[in-house]
């Protein structure tokens, strides 16, 4: 893994501000519609790139369509909708705390549904990150970092992306990587366009520079860098890959105190450490995790 430092180092860093750019891009436009507009955008921009290099075959097979579609409405539309939506209902810090512990709810649903046997760390480790999660979250109701709301949406953020991790582990496409992602990411946005409208969250208030430069980072920096720096470190390693992952809530926190001015609870710290504890003992069973495009 040591080898992998700067690349993983640099993973962690872009990844952990997603968070952080939505809550400036809600400052311009209402959340889903600022998500809507990312993975709208994100198709639009790299199309061209796939139509013209023809190194991999671009347009779906008529079988594959229905492997887009569900993959795209549960990793871009519920996951990163719900995740979105709830940056107005939570700091940036608990966003992240709630990313951490997804890994984790992936292994139990993997366990329950597709049979695969969770180690005593495994089962040890979610019981004390839920634990900490738990802490911060609650303990954070009565300063308004978040609310009932926000648990509510990050509850779904946590479950579709678990849900799409084990669909898409058991889904095989003939289409390439990176133009299934460009696909399900801007059918997903398709289809999180009615709820923009159906929650009265489809106003985009300022076209403005925090609106250019919000969605140019979440476009460029994490659908596009981000992204293919994953790729770089799970070919490499899986398990090396997905430690970079336990960085990001620490991040979270970080990005939130200095960028955003939010306030650092001591539950928050002592909930985010009892995270990390809970990932570090349910990584001494090793397994792969996916991660959805952010």
């Amino acid at each position: 893994m040591y080898k992998n430092i700067l690349p993983g180092l640099l993973f962690a860093v872009l990844w952990a501000t997603g968070a952080i750019a939505a809550k400036f891009g809600i400052r311009s436009a209402d959340a889903l519609m600022l998500a809507s507009l990312r993975f709208l955008i994100t198709g639009i921009v790299f199309a061209p790139y796939f139509l013209l290099h023809k190194k991999h075959r671009f347009i779906p097979y008529r079988n594959e369509w229905k492997s887009i579609v569900i993959y795209g409405m549960l990793n871009t539309t519920l996951t990163l909708g719900s995740f979105f939506a709830a940056q107005k209902y939570a700091s940036a810090g608990i966003s992240m705390l709630f990313t951490a512990v997804t890994p984790l709810l992936i292994a139990l649903l993997s366990s329950i549904f597709l049979k695969r046997k969770l180690s005593r760390f495994e089962i040890v480790g979610m019981l004390v990150a839920f634990s900490g999660l738990l802490l911060a979250a609650l303990s954070a109701l009565p300063t308004a970092t978040i609310t009932v709301t926000g648990i509510i949406l990050l509850a779904v953020y946590m479950t579709a992306y678990a849900l799409s991790s084990m669909y898409i582990s058991v889904t095989r496409v003939s289409l390439h990587n990176m133009v299934f992602n460009v696909w399900q990411v801007f059918i997903g946005g398709l289809i999180l366009l009615p709820f923009c409208w159906l929650f009265k969250a489809s106003h985009v208030r300022h076209f403005d520079v925090n609106l250019l430069l919000s969605l140019t980072w979440l476009i460029i920096m994490l659908s596009f860098v981000a992204n293919l720096l994953w790729l770089y470190l799970i070919k490499k390693d899986a398990v090396s890959a997905a430690s970079w992952l336990y960085l990001v809530p620490v991040l979270g926190y970080l990005y939130g105190y200095w960028l955003l001015g939010e306030a650092v609870t001591l539950y928050a710290v002592l909930g985010g450490i009892m995270v990390i504890v809970g990932l570090v003992i349910s990584k001494r069973k090793t397994q792969d995790v996916l991660e959805p495009d952010m």
